[in-house]
């Protein structure tokens, strides 16, 4: 049997497992094997039958769910960025101006004081990025998972997030609304 061993493809098996229980992933890694030493077209080809499988398997939210629970990070070192500027900010508005001001790797947009578009310039997926082909937005919720971790850490409640746009599907740039 081929080795499942790069950190995205144990990810999505953990997810599964946690969140379609155990059958459900071990077939999945059993059908779609991705090794550490895959190459970016392996990992392209991985990820987009990863988004057919959980696309004819899973619903929309259950799909939401498993992918969230993917992310690559817990998004600590970033939401403590953004605290900085929140307690450097005296409103919502402000806030946004200030991370906009200091930061390259995203950008905001400001809509309300309880709502917030967070965007990306670029796919920083280290599993398709190098790859200029689109994907299902099935591949992009993990993203979520991101933005969840990062926005109820600096607004310190539960926070709604929303994949508007994606770069992988065709858009300019990754569109996120955070809501809280």
């Amino acid at each position: 049997m081929a080795k499942n061993d790069n950190a995205h493809s144990v990810r999505l098996v953990e997810s599964l497992d946690r969140n379609a229980g155990h059958d459900t992933a071990e077939e999945c890694e059993k059908k779609y094997p991705l090794s550490k030493s895959a190459g970016v077209e392996k990992k392209y080809e991985w990820a987009k039958n990863v988004c057919s499988y959980l696309e004819e398997h899973f619903d929309i939210d259950t799909t939401i769910t498993i992918r969230k629970d993917c992310r690559c990070n817990d998004g600590k070192s970033i939401a403590n960025k953004l605290l900085r500027y929140l307690n450097k900010a005296n409103s919502i508005e402000e806030f946004v101006n200030i991370f906009n001001q200091n930061e390259t790797f995203a950008f905001m947009e400001y809509v309300s004081d309880n709502r917030i578009l967070f965007c990306y310039p670029e796919c920083y997926c280290a599993c398709v990025k190098r790859i200029p082909l689109e994907l299902s937005k099935t591949w992009c919720y993990c993203t979520l998972g991101n933005a969840e971790g990062i926005f109820s850490k600096v607004f310190r409640k539960d926070v709604k997030v929303t994949l508007l746009k994606s770069i992988k599907t065709g858009s300019d740039k990754c569109v996120i609304e955070v809501e809280w």
